[in-house]
């Protein structure tokens, strides 16, 4: 999906939409443009309070979940285009049609690399959730001086075994084999387009004040 339609002239009362058809070319571009733009502005909003047209909350991020989502794509919606009965908005950028749809994305080591940058992975401690799981999958350490073994508490995991080092343990203890490339899955956040109600609002408003105006 490029673009989004929208058929006015089946949002319009029998008498408007007489109306409007008896209209000049000029005044129907008019209306029609004022209608793109109303949808325009609805799509920044529904971007802005991050839920979809029909308000539902989108899918959080399941990592820094604290930034807002989909900050900068009102750039991103294309300029209206208007025919004699209809108005269509798609998307400028390809990053705003993946974000709508959803997408899948192959990843591989060397673009997660490209991605985040460069780090070193031996100086960062291991998180809170590599500890945990390393709990979970039975690591334990030796107690000193003795033959025993006892599991390590999570902030002794943390403060003494980097990322690197967990994520290793990790694939020791469950036997996992290095993946070359595995599928990120993004899901669908729409935000382009309005509600049965928005349209019967916007064109009831446009359609009064281009009856009304002069041009």
């Amino acid at each position: 999906m490029n673009a989004i339609k929208f058929d006015i002239l089946g949002q319009l009362e029998v008498k408007k939409r007489l109306q409007l058809l008896q209209l000049p070319p000029a005044k129907r571009r008019q209306f029609l443009g004022g209608f793109g733009r109303e949808i325009k502005r609805q799509t920044v909003r529904n971007i802005r309070a991050g839920h979809d047209v029909d308000g539902k909350p989108w899918a959080p991020r399941k990592r820094g979940r604290n930034r807002r989502l989909l900050r900068h794509l009102g750039r991103q919606i294309a300029p209206i285009f208007t025919t004699q009965d209809s108005v269509e908005i798609g998307f400028q950028g390809i990053v705003a049609k993946q974000q709508h749809d959803g997408f899948a994305k192959v990843m591989n080591a060397a673009e997660i690399t490209r991605e985040k940058g460069k780090g070193n992975k031996d100086s960062v401690p291991a998180s809170s959730k590599q500890a945990k799981s390393l709990r979970a999958a039975g690591f334990k350490i030796r107690v000193n001086g003795t033959k025993k073994w006892r599991a390590p508490s999570l902030s002794w995991i943390k403060q003494n075994l980097s990322t690197k080092k967990a994520g290793l343990i990790l694939k020791v203890l469950r036997g996992d084999k290095s993946k070359t490339s595995w599928v990120t899955k993004i899901p669908a956040r729409g935000f382009l387009g309005v509600t049965e109600e928005q349209i019967n609002g916007f064109v009831n408003k446009i359609f009064d004040n281009t009856i009304n105006s002069r041009v």
